[in-house]
């Protein structure tokens, strides 16, 4: 910032986490919000969308330190008060400064009782909004706050349960610290390894988690997020974590071990293999789509998430042999020509 006032540019924006969403990390605020007021035109936001619905707890409240910083704070009780898709509140410290550039004021808006009441068309860019706060009032009413913090609660020591169970083999490591309900962990080996447990996990069906990257490193998410999850929910989830692990370790192992087969001494004719479907071994479910809505997907790389669904036509002329190597992405990267050439 100092490099840019040199240069005669004006810093006017900071924004924190408290709560990432990768691994739900908190940026220190206590060193970032003095730096901010260095710079008068400075505007620090902190983004809590996920991690500041546990702030009703107040054994969370220390996560908060500096927020006396901030110039406005964002929550979404959408992502863990138990209100339904979307609700995001917002607090500004000096709504002026927000409204004066967000104002919009001609003559055919203009009405008698604009100075009775807060007009919130003046707080964002549409005109109107939708009555999300209703929605919010109900929540909080029908479960308190005692009902919401025991809620949080309760999803923050499911999260340290499985992140003991995960501590105990030696298999894996836990890559955050476990603050939230968030447990982030990774098979000890290579990025692929990983990609190939998350892909076995969620076809299955039992388990659903989200992949990310920490550090440059592939890493598994465990959100604990049902309602009324509870300790035996989380043996469960751990049990099927186990079991894909050690089917896709035995693999791995007979792979290595297989004995490569000598090549003849003379050139032989290999009949064709039979033609079938692309199957990918990272396959978590596949979506049948018209033929054009096909062609257009294959230009898209995959996620390598387990989640991300492998798009196959409706018809039957996406074949290809049997023995085709897929490398590493679960969308088969044809061509139409080529399509072509191997129906």
């Amino acid at each position: 910032m100092e490099d840019d006032v040199a240069k005669g540019l004006v810093p006017f924006f900071v924004s924190t986490t408290l709560g990432s969403t990768s691994c739900c990390s908190f940026d220190n605020l206590t060193e970032i919000g003095p730096v901010c007021h260095r710079f008068p035109a400075v505007w620090l936001h902190v983004d809590g969308a996920y991690a500041g619905n546990a702030f009703i707890c107040p054994e969370n409240k220390p996560l908060m330190a500096g927020i006396q910083y901030a110039d406005s704070f964002n929550t979404n009780p959408n992502k863990w008060l138990l209100v339904n898709f979307d609700c995001s509140t917002y607090w500004v410290r000096d709504r002026i400064r927000l409204t004066s550039a967000l104002i919009v004021d001609p003559l055919y808006l203009q009405h008698a009782n604009s100075d009775e009441a807060i007009d919130y068309r003046h707080w964002g860019v549409p005109l109107s909004r939708r009555f999300r706060a209703l929605k919010l009032w109900f929540v909080i009413r029908k479960y308190g706050i005692e009902g919401l913090q025991s809620y949080i609660r309760n999803h923050c020591q499911l999260a340290k349960s499985f992140e003991v169970l995960v501590k105990k083999d030696s298999r894996f490591e836990v890559v955050n610290e476990v603050k939230m309900g968030l447990v982030c962990f990774r098979l000890r080996g290579t990025d692929r390894l990983n990609q190939d447990l998350l892909a076995s996990i969620n076809g299955s069906g039992k388990l659903h988690m989200i992949p990310s990257l920490v550090k440059g490193r592939y890493i598994i998410r465990f959100c604990v997020v049902a309602e009324h999850a509870n300790e035996a929910d989380i043996d469960h989830a751990w049990e099927v974590i186990q079991e894909h692990t050690n089917d896709l370790l035995e693999s791995y192992t007979i792979e290595k071990v297989a004995p490569i087969p000598a090549k003849p001494a003379t050139p032989e004719i290999t009949p064709k293999p039979p033609m079938q479907r692309i199957i990918s071994r990272r396959l978590s479910f596949t979506r049948s789509v018209s033929r054009d809505l096909y062609r257009r997907s294959l230009s898209r790389s995959s996620l390598h998430d387990g989640a991300t669904p492998i798009i196959v036509p409706e018809d039957e002329d996406n074949i290809i042999p049997e023995n085709d190597n897929m490398d590493e992405d679960v969308f088969h990267s044809l061509t139409i020509r080529e399509e072509k050439e191997v129906v």
